[in-house]
C-alpha cells in the first residue's frame, strides 16, 4: 500500500505534490523579484520612449561593439540564441536550428560568424524537438546540433550557462544592425534579440513570435505582462529609414495582440552622431 492517500493509478506522491508546489512558489517569486527590479527602467521607457531613454545612457557606443560583448575571450562574432540570458555575438532562436538550411547558411556567411553556441535551459530546443519528433531531452539535442553544425562548417563550438531557469526579458530587441548586445551598456533592460541584419523579415518575425510565445507563457514571466506593464519590441536600427521599415514589419505581429505588446525603439549612436556632424556642417 503507497505512503499516500487516495493512490489510485496515476495519483502524486503527497510530498512530490508539495515539493513541486513549493518550487512553483519559488519560482513565480523569482520571477515578481525580476519583474519588479526593470520596473523604474520600463517606466522611463514608456513615459519618454526608447530613443530619448537610450540618448541618457552613457557609453551606449558599447552596446554596438561585439568584442566588448564575446562568448569568450578568443570567440566575438558567435551566433548565440536570442535569449536575453545569452547576451553576446549574433543572434538567432537556438542559434539559428530553427531555421532552414539555407537561411542559416545566409545568417552564417553574412555575419561572419566565427563559432557556434548552444545553452541551458533553450526553448527553441523544445521548439525544435517537438518539430521534429525526437524525443530526450532539449539541451541536449540542442548541444548535439550545434556541435554538428560546428563540425560541419569548421568553427569552434562553446556552450553557455544561463543565469536563472526562467525568462525575466521585459523587451526583445529588433536588431537591424547585426552588432547590438544590450548588456554592453548598464541600464538596457534585459531582451531577446531578433537578428534581423542577417535574416529574412518571415525568418525574423517567426522568432518575434516565438519570443512573445516564450515570455507570455510559463516559463517567462507571464501575467506579470499586461496593458499597464507591456512587453516591449524595440526596433535596433541604423538610420530612421530602417527604423520606419522595421516598425511596421512589427505591426503585423503586434496587430492581433491588443497593448499587451506594444512597438518603440531608438537608432544606433554611431548615425545619430554622423547626422549631428552633418548638420553642423551644412
Amino acid at each position: 500500500m503507497p505512503p499516500w492517500h487516495g493512490g489510485g493509478r496515476g495519483s502524486t506522491p503527497r510530498g512530490s505534490t508539495m515539493k513541486n508546489m513549493e518550487t512553483m512558489h519559488n519560482s513565480n517569486s523569482e520571477k515578481i523579484v525580476a519583474f519588479e527590479n526593470q520596473q523604474e527602467i520600463m517606466g522611463k521607457i514608456r513615459e519618454d520612449g526608447f530613443a530619448e531613454y537610450a540618448k541618457t545612457l552613457p557609453n551606449m557606443a558599447d552596446a554596438f561593439d561585439l568584442e566588448k560583448n564575446k562568448a569568450s575571450s578568443e570567440l566575438h562574432r558567435c551566433i548565440c540564441c536570442m535569449d536575453g540570458r545569452t547576451p553576446c555575438g549574433i543572434h538567432s532562436a537556438g542559434s539559428g536550428m530553427l531555421l532552414s538550411d539555407a537561411e542559416f547558411n545566409k545568417l552564417f556567411e553574412e555575419s561572419e560568424a566565427d563559432s557556434i553556441s548552444s545553452h541551458t535551459g533553450c526553448g527553441a530546443a523544445k521548439i525544435y524537438a517537438e518539430r521534429n519528433g525526437l524525443s530526450g531531452d532539449p539541451d541536449e539535442i540542442a548541444k548535439q546540433w550545434a556541435q554538428e553544425k560546428a563540425k560541419e562548417l569548421g568553427v569552434p563550438y562553446v556552450h553557455l550557462e544561463v543565469d536563472k531557469p526562467f525568462h525575466y526579458e521585459r523587451v526583445c530587441y529588433y536588431d537591424g544592425t547585426g552588432n547590438f548586445n544590450y548588456k554592453g551598456v548598464k541600464g538596457l533592460p534585459p531582451g531577446f534579440v531578433v537578428g534581423r541584419k542577417f535574416m529574412e523579415k518571415g525568418a525574423s518575425l517567426a522568432e518575434v513570435g516565438v519570443a512573445i510565445n516564450i515570455i507570455f507563457g510559463d516559463h517567462g514571466l507571464g501575467g506579470l505582462l499586461n496593458e499597464e506593464n507591456p512587453f516591449v519590441l524595440a526596433v535596433v536600427a541604423d538610420n530612421q529609414k530602417e527604423m520606419e521599415e522595421l516598425k511596421k514589419e512589427l505591426e503585423e505581429v503586434v496587430k492581433t495582440l491588443g497593448k499587451k505588446v506594444t512597438i518603440n525603439g531608438f537608432i544606433s549612436p554611431k548615425e545619430e552622431e554622423e547626422t549631428k556632424i552633418s548638420r553642423i556642417a551644412a
